[in-house]
């Protein structure tokens, strides 16, 4: 992790800890709740690279929660004021996403995963920027390039990782596999061998 902003890790944490209260008020005690993070957080988690207001997660069970309840307010280190916020309305059905995504999440570490009934993962470098290339804003765009300046993957492997995503989906996507050449060609002429 790089944090350039922990004041935003920090209301991260603030956030997970609200979560756990609200989890264990309801009676679980199961086996810890898995939360996946995508988005801008998961790019802070990278990077440290911009601010986001909103989580983008999915769990590995159901929820029931307020989310008004989970809103964190916090100060940024500039001093102007901000909020963490769940997006309620995040849905992995509609991004790219590999079926393994799950699986391949990395733990985020020294965020108190040990002591909560929700432990935090994050979508892989990889697969953060899969996620991104369904929609490719401007934003994406500049997140995917950020993503694979890090080093943490190269064109042929966001290739090979986006195609085996897209052979899950049906639709006509040829517009997803064009995006994904131009993605991968733009990485691989920064990077000076395309």
């Amino acid at each position: 992790m790089h944090s350039l902003h922990p004041e935003l890790t920090r209301a991260m944490r603030t956030m997970l800890d609200k979560l756990d209260v609200l989890v264990r008020g309801g009676g679980f005690e199961g086996e810890p709740v898995r939360m996946f993070l995508a988005g801008g957080m998961a790019l802070h988690f990278y990077c440290g690279s911009r601010f986001t207001e909103d989580v983008d997660a999915t769990f590995s069970a159901r929820l029931l929660l307020p989310l008004n309840e989970l809103t964190v307010d916090y100060v940024r280190e500039v001093g102007t004021p901000s909020i963490l916020y769940f997006d309620a309305n995040y849905n992995d059905t509609f991004a790219l996403m590999h079926p393994e995504y799950r699986a391949d999440a990395v733990e985020w570490q020294c965020i108190g995963n040990e002591t909560r009934l929700v432990r935090l993962f994050v979508l892989s470098p990889v697969d953060l920027a899969v996620s991104t290339i369904s929609r490719f804003s401007p934003q994406d765009r500049e997140d995917i390039a950020l993503l694979g300046s890090t080093g943490a993957f190269d064109p042929e492997e966001l290739r090979k990782r986006a195609l085996e995503a897209l052979s899950y989906y049906v639709g006509n996507t040829a517009w997803v596999r064009g995006t994904i050449e131009q993605v991968c060609a733009e990485m691989a002429h920064r990077r000076g061998y395309g």
